[in-house]
Parts: structure tokens; sequence; C-alpha cells
């Protein structure tokens, strides 16, 4: 189960379905059900599940040979197979599934973020079709931007495919920039919406909506749609943004990318508005919440590549300027747990495997994990960097975000629990890292009392680099077989034949093989020996053998030895003979 599926089924909880009134239909608790069950196991399966159940709440269906399930169902395709050719390709299909949730997640836990979405979606755009309460209305418009907001992926997929084939035979030749690019003959045959209903009938509600006077965009034309989408949301000048939405397409063939969102809110819109025409619902429906949707989707990526850059220069995005947009940046660049590698590059990389979310009115904290090996250590500070550039998170978290991720020492604790379990006494596993913790004070305290005129490098235990932290878990860890080498063995209080420390011939030889295992612990994490402690280039005069260290440097390893003791004591033990 999902860490926060709790948050995600409290919002089913306070969730009313206008289909399900007069207990007709219970569309809500088959939906709940397909998102826990998919909560239990996140796979291909039941994302494909969850998807399919909220087609069939809201009817998002085309009658014919193609449907939105196709459009997945290619999506999907085009990762497991077009995307193994790639260096950098990664799952989007149960990962939109995901960035729904979590949006849920969100729209439940936080009061403002609720408040903004009522207020500045909700209210403000009354349309004809309306669900009855703001809950259901953000299930329809979020499920919509979310678990659509990458269909249109596989063209980008294609154009790295090209250009990685391309660079491959024009490097041969000596010519490695041909710059190859997705092109149309026709892209207004793509930028159109099949016209079905007359058009005064399908554009009235637009015109309306907008308050545009008719002709002034055409609203069969999804680029269009969304340029009066971003011009109402952001206030930027109409022309301007139609211009820069027009010119999109050979910007990105200019500039050699393809930004995938630009195609999935197009597409959106193009099916969407077809499917409108066709099932009678009305076109208001199109272009209140459907164009929110696209809009979001679009923004994803096209806020910080267009909007954040010159001409509009457009500072932090509110919440309350795009709910949707707002929330899908957040949840998407968030969701990085649980994602297949489909790139040759990407699955020989570390990814997040899962992650603990904590959820709060005022703190949103997400710790990535990882099984085996770890993340690149800027990774989180990368991540709140990025999102302190785009979003006013702190118009929604008052304390803001935080980002961390497992280090090396959480593997290697997780790895010494699993081995020794059945050999190592339960509280001083459970106690390693509190004890590491303290082998550091008493490393701080000794060293301020030798050196009280030299600042300390590192005074608390955050501060400590990864390796640092690694090697006194190691340390704290290595107690039990000091221990085990002279024949004691640590036990509950109030026995027979107690402790009470170490002999000094005992601290000598222990000291020596606390260096010892020191040096080859370093050695393994790519420390050698230079004439100056030097951190950052890993050296250390100490990379020598036991002897020829000064008594300075010896009485470190020996007090090692002396706080075994005390150590085990502070969590409550005591240290016996054995047998």
């Amino acid at each position: 189960m999902n860490p926060y599926s709790a948050q995600i089924l409290s919002f089913f909880s306070a969730l009313t379905m206008d289909s399900d009134r007069g207990g007709v239909h219970d569309y809500k608790s088959l939906l709940r059900s397909t998102v826990s069950a998919f909560l239990d196991r996140p796979d291909k399966e039941r994302a494909f599940e969850v998807y399919s159940m909220f087609f069939d709440c809201y009817r998002v269906k085309l009658q014919g040979s193609a449907s939105f399930i196709d459009l997945l169902d290619t999506l999907k395709s085009y990762e497991e197979n077009a995307a193994t050719l790639l260096d950098k390709q990664r799952d989007h299909y149960v990962h939109s599934v995901n960035v729904f949730l979590l949006g849920l997640a969100v729209y439940a836990v936080n009061p403002r973020y609720r408040e903004v979405f009522r207020t500045a979606s909700y209210e403000a755009v009354p349309y004809a079709g309306r669900r009855s309460t703001p809950g259901e209305e953000f299930l329809f418009q979020w499920g919509v931007a979310a678990l659509f907001h990458d269909i249109g992926y596989p063209v980008e997929i294609t154009s790295n495919q090209v250009k990685k084939f391309v660079s491959l035979v024009s490097g041969e030749a000596g010519r490695s920039d041909v710059g190859p690019y997705v092109g149309y003959q026709h892209f207004d045959a793509l930028n159109r919406i099949a016209e079905v209903l007359y058009p005064e009938d399908y554009a009235a509600p637009f015109w309306a909506m907008t308050r545009l006077e008719p002709g002034a965009l055409d609203p069969f034309a999804p680029l269009d749609l969304l340029s009066a989408n971003l011009s109402m949301a952001f206030g930027v000048d109409l022309s301007a943004v139609k211009s820069a939405l027009d010119g999109f397409l050979p910007a990105m063939q200019k500039s050699g990318f393809v930004d995938h969102g630009f195609y999935s809110a197009l597409i959106l819109l193009k099916w969407y508005g077809y499917l409108a025409q066709r099932s009678g619902a009305g076109t208001a429906l199109l272009f209140g919440p459907i164009l929110s949707a696209a809009g979001a989707i679009l923004l994803h990526n096209y806020y910080k590549n267009v909007l954040q850059k010159p001409p509009f220069s457009l500072g932090l995005l509110e919440p309350e300027q795009h709910p949707l947009g707002f929330l899908l940046i957040l949840c998407d660049e968030l969701q990085e747990w649980n994602r297949e590698a489909y790139g040759i590059l990407d699955r020989q990389r570390v990814l997040a495997a899962d992650s603990v979310l904590t959820l709060t009115e005022d703190l949103l904290s997400v710790r990535y994990l990882t099984y085996e090996g770890t993340l690149s250590p800027d990774f989180g500070p990368r991540k709140e960097e990025m999102f302190s550039r785009l979003l006013d998170l702190k118009a929604v978290f008052p304390q803001g975000i935080r980002i961390t991720c497992t280090t090396r020492t959480d593997l290697y604790i997780a790895a010494i629990r699993r081995a020794d379990g059945a050999l190592v006494p339960r509280p001083l596993l459970e106690n390693l890292e509190q004890l590491a913790r303290t082998i550091h004070e008493n490393y701080n305290r000794t060293q301020l009392e030798r050196h009280p005129e030299q600042p300390l490098a590192y005074p608390t235990w955050e501060e400590l680099p990864d390796d640092l932290k690694y090697s006194n878990i190691r340390q704290a860890r290595a107690m039990f077989d000091k221990l085990t080498a002279c024949g004691y063995a640590a036990g509950e209080p109030g026995g027979e034949n107690e402790v009470a420390g170490f002999t000094p011939e005992q601290v000598e030889s222990l000291a020596r093989d606390e260096h010892d295992s020191w040096y080859a612990e370093r050695r393994q994490s790519g420390w050698s020996f230079g004439p100056e402690k030097d951190v950052e280039h890993k050296l250390s005069p100490y990379m020598i053998p036991y002897d020829g260290l000064t008594e300075e440097i010896k009485e470190l390893d020996r007090d090692a030895v002396r706080n075994v003791f005390p150590l085990i004591h502070s969590i409550g033990m005591a240290i016996y003979h054995a047998g």
C-alpha cells in the first residue's frame, strides 16, 4: 500500500458523485476499488483498470475504431518497445496514474489548495453541465489532466530515435550536425478539430465563456483554444501568446527538441472536441474543464521553457492563476518512484524504487528510497531549487517542500539488519543510527577538549557527509565484534559476571583493529594517502599502518574502543563474560 493511501481514500470518503445520486449507480465505489487495487500493486495491468474505470465514470469514449484507451495503449507500446533503442526513457503509463493519485492526496489534505480550486476554477467557470460539488469537479478535471498529460510522448520517442540513428550514421561520415526533426506537410490537419456541428452552434459557448469577439480566434484549432486559456490565466496579451504557440513547432524544430506536453494538449482537445460534438454532451464541457486540463498539460513543460522567458518573463506560478497547471507541475516533478526504465542508460542508473511521503496542511516532504545504490547527492537540492524557480509553493504549503533521498548509510543499516538479525542483539541493531550519532558527538567533544581553538568541521550529524556517516555506523556495528573478540556479550542488565570495561591490553589490540577497519573502509570509499587532510579529494595523512600514527591519532582509535561500554550502557544493555 502506498505511503499516501490513507489520504487518497479519505478523498473518496468525502466525495459525492452526481451519477450515484438516487442509488442508480455506484461509480464512486467502483473507482475507489480500482484505485485501491493499484495502490496495493502499482503495475501496468492495474493502471489500465484505473484508466478504464475513470473513462467509464465520465463517458470519455469515442464511437468507432479509435478510443482514448487506444491512445494509452500506444503510449505503453512505444515505451516498452521503441524506447529500448534510446539512451534515456522511463515509464509514463504507470507514472500518469501515480501523478493522478498524488494530486488526489494533495487535494484531500490541503485546505488551501481546495479553496484555490473552488474559487479560481469551480466558481470562476460555471459552465453548463458542471458537477454539483467542487470535489467531483476536481476529480474530473484533474483526472483528465493527470491521466492524459503524457499521451504525446510517442512523438518525442520517435524524434529521439531518429536523432540517435542519424547522429550515429552522420558521425561515422564526419558529420554530426545534421539536426533531424519531426516535420509535417500539413500541420494544420493535426491542429484541427473535426467539424460535426454547425460552427455557430459549436462555438457559441466558447465566445460566451471567454467574452471574446466571434472571429477573434478559430475555436476549431486547439492551439487557438490554448492561447485563450493561457491569456486569461496569466493576463498576457492574446496575440502575443497565440504568436508564441503558432511559432512553437518551428522553434522546437530549430532547437532540435520535442515538447510532448504540446502534443498531449493538442491531441486531447482534438479528440475530445470531436467526442463533445458526437456525444451530444455540448461543447461547454470542451471549452470549460477540458480546455483547463489541456492548458495544464501544456504548462507542465511550456511554463518554464517559454512563459518564464522573454517576452513574457512570468515569475513563480501562483496556484490561483492556473490551479490544475500548478498541481500538475508539482505532482509530475515529484513522482519519481516506481518508474520502469526503458532507455539503455536509464536501465543502468540508480532510480527511486519507492518513497515516503509526508503531507500535512503546511508541509510537503518526500523521501525517495532506493534498495540498491544511491541517487546522486544533489538530487534533492536540485529538485528543491527547481521548484523554487517554478512554483509559489508556500501559497499552498507555508512550510515549503523538503526532498531527501536514501543515502549510503541507509542502505548500510538495512544490509546490517538483514545480515546480522540472528547474530547481533536486537537493541543494538535497532539503535545503530543513534549509536553512530553518539559516536560523532563524542568525537566532537574530544576534539573541543584537545583543540579548543579549532572550530568543529561538522558540528552536527546532519552536516556530516554521507561517507563519514557510513564510517560512524561501521564503528557502531563493530562494537559487537570487539566484544566477541574479547569473549564478552551484551545482554539485559542485572545479570551475573558483568564486565566493567576493557583491559589496557585489550584497548590497544582493539584500537589497532579499529584503525585497520577504518583504513579498509576509507580505501573502499576512494580515499588515499596525502600529506594533509583533503575531504574534497579524499586524501588523508592517516592512511598508513597503525604503528606509523602519532600518539594523538592513536588516541582517537583508543577512544573508539573505550567508548564501547558507555555506548552499550546508553541503550539499556550490560556486558558480560560470554558463556
